[in-house]
């Protein structure tokens, strides 16, 4: 058995893999295992996973149909047999001392789970070093690791908020954590929610059962952003994934029996969220439909589920300024401010 299983769910990245299998197969940290999930991969990613298969033993290939990533990441837990567990996303890559230093660091701090930070590395050539907190911690407070977990959704519920500094994300790879915790309690990706905030809710459920956390302020990993798939890319599913993924977290609170406090965190999450929608989805480019359609789209998601309750919830202090103007515009239903908004935000210009 491995101390430590790399995770890594394959899919049309053909371009981009070699960098991430060669920065894992060159880690000094060399007790791992590596479950490669092709998820159906058209392209000649599935090759490239048995290539490297062929040349290091410790690389393990599973090829399944088409599920989705959550289905991929899922096939990649069960095979998991390392004490340890770590997921990768196979088009950005480590550092070559990542495992190494996480793994030394959740022994010496005697904890459950490690967090972690990356830099976005922009197809432009731009950087940017993203920070979890305003500073190194350890704990085994519950009311801490609450917090944590409330900061995912909304960085003011930080235990250590700094403006500025503080940007807990929920992606699986800043998160370093005992397999067992996993395993034991059953805490697999939501294939529901097709891959839409899928590790979100994966994180909540980990840190329900997470008894201690150490954030070590180290950048350990490289997340690749292709700028113009964000400026142009359009997935027509992402309304009704938004939805999927706020009914499921709704779920999750009644399950769980959390209080409002975690709710208003929820809130600011779904107004932050549907900031994003508004240039990605609503007033995308590509988005097929006409303007006028559109803007009504706009204003008849501010009046139904899930995006009703969180505007009229969701307190202006705990939000970034950009997303108070959202909601403010969103509670006064002032449909142009939210499109000036968009095109702020890609700097869109409508042809109508």
């Amino acid at each position: 058995m491995a101390a430590v299983s790399i995770i890594i769910p394959v899919y049309n990245v053909e371009k981009y893999i070699r960098q991430c299998l060669d920065s894992v197969m060159n880690q000094t940290f060399k007790d791992i295992e590596v479950i490669l999930v092709d998820d159906g991969s058209p392209d000649n990613s599935p090759a490239i996973c048995d290539e490297y298969a062929q040349k290091d033993s410790r690389f393990k290939v599973i090829h399944k149909e088409n599920g989705g990533v959550s289905d991929a990441r899922n096939h990649g837990i069960e095979a998991a047999t390392g004490e340890w567990m770590y997921l990768v996303d196979s088009d950005d890559w480590l550092e070559e001392d990542t495992i190494e230093k996480l793994y030394k660091i959740a022994r010496k701090q005697e904890v459950d789970c490690v967090l972690t930070d990356c830099v976005e590395r922009y197809s432009s050539g731009r950087n940017v070093r993203l920070r979890m907190f305003s500073q190194r911690f350890r704990s085994d407070d519950p009311k801490v690791i609450a917090d944590v977990q409330k900061a995912v959704l909304c960085h003011k519920y930080s235990p250590y908020y700094q403006q500025g500094a503080d940007n807990e994300y929920p992606a699986p790879w800043s998160k370093f954590f005992k397999t067992s915790i996993i395993k034991e309690n059953n805490i697999r990706f939501d294939p529901y929610v097709m891959g839409y905030y899928d590790d979100g809710l994966l994180t909540m459920r980990l840190f329900e059962h997470v008894k201690s956390i150490y954030y070590c302020g180290r950048h350990s990993y490289n997340y690749r952003i292709v700028e113009e798939s964000i400026m142009h890319g359009f997935r027509a599913k992402s309304w009704s994934c938004n939805i999927r993924n706020c009914e499921k977290m709704d779920e999750f609170i009644k399950e769980t029996g959390k209080d409002e406090d975690f709710k208003q965190a929820e809130y600011c999450r779904r107004v932050s969220f549907f900031a994003a929608l508004l240039s990605a989805y609503f007033f995308n480019p590509n988005n097929p439909d006409d303007l006028k359609s559109i803007r009504k789209a706009v204003r008849k998601s501010l009046d139904e589920y899930p995006y009703a309750i969180a505007f009229k919830k969701a307190k202006t202090v705990n939000l970034e300024p950009k997303h108070q103007y959202v909601l403010l515009c969103g509670k006064m239903k002032f449909i142009p401010g939210l499109e000036a908004y968009a095109r702020l935000k890609r700097k869109y210009k409508p042809s109508t």
